[in-house]
């Protein structure tokens, strides 16, 4: 009899022994993956959502960066996520460990994942300005130079240089305005107003 009840003792020992070091962690993921530079990315860490859980532990996002997660009572059962974001293109190892986290111990046994984050894309180079079109306005004849300035109504005077050779053809002026030339000087002038 003594036999029998110590047996039971060590087998139940031994079953609460096996129950407590079961792993609490069943997987872990990122998504998207892969994700790109910059780009937020969610690590979630399945496990054992029996309701007596209650543990710490850590998620390592692989770039040096990590973040601690609790499960159990107010804080829920798992599956816990974290956001994180990486600033360099590679293939990363993500994993959860159980660690102390504000007095619960640490949740039992580990998981990895890997995680490809791709280069960002490269942003779109806009097509560079087109020049800006010079202000049309009159020209002079080669060996002319312009007098003055243009007036409002668009009339303008050019001035012979030295060697200048007269024009081929006369120059279009254009509406109210009519061409003028003397032996100097040639251009638009406003069209003189006939007298009634």
């Amino acid at each position: 009899m003594k036999f029998r009840l110590v047996t039971t003792a060590v087998l139940a020992t031994i079953a609460t022994t096996a129950a407590f070091a079961a792993d609490h962690f069943s997987g872990i993921s990122a998504s998207p993956n892969p994700a790109k530079v910059g780009q937020p990315v969610t690590v979630t860490v399945a496990g054992d959502t029996d309701s007596t859980v209650y543990c710490g532990f850590k998620i390592n996002f692989g770039d040096g960066a990590d973040e601690r997660k609790l499960v159990g009572e107010k804080d829920g059962p798992f599956p816990k996520s974290a956001t994180h974001s990486y600033a360099n293109p590679g293939t990363y190892t993500i994993r959860a460990d159980g660690v102390k986290v504000d007095g619960r111990f640490g949740c039992t046994g580990k998981v990895l994942g890997k995680l490809v984050i791709e280069p960002a894309p490269k942003p779109a180079i806009a097509p560079a300005p087109a020049p800006a079109a010079k202000a049309s306005g009159p020209a002079c004849p080669e060996g002319y130079t312009m007098k003055g300035k243009v007036g409002k109504a668009g009339n303008f005077a050019c001035a012979a240089g030295k060697g200048a050779k007269k024009p081929e053809k006369v120059m279009d002026c254009g509406d109210k305005l009519e061409y003028f030339q003397t032996k100097s000087t040639l251009g638009c002038r406003a069209v003189a107003k006939a007298k009634k």
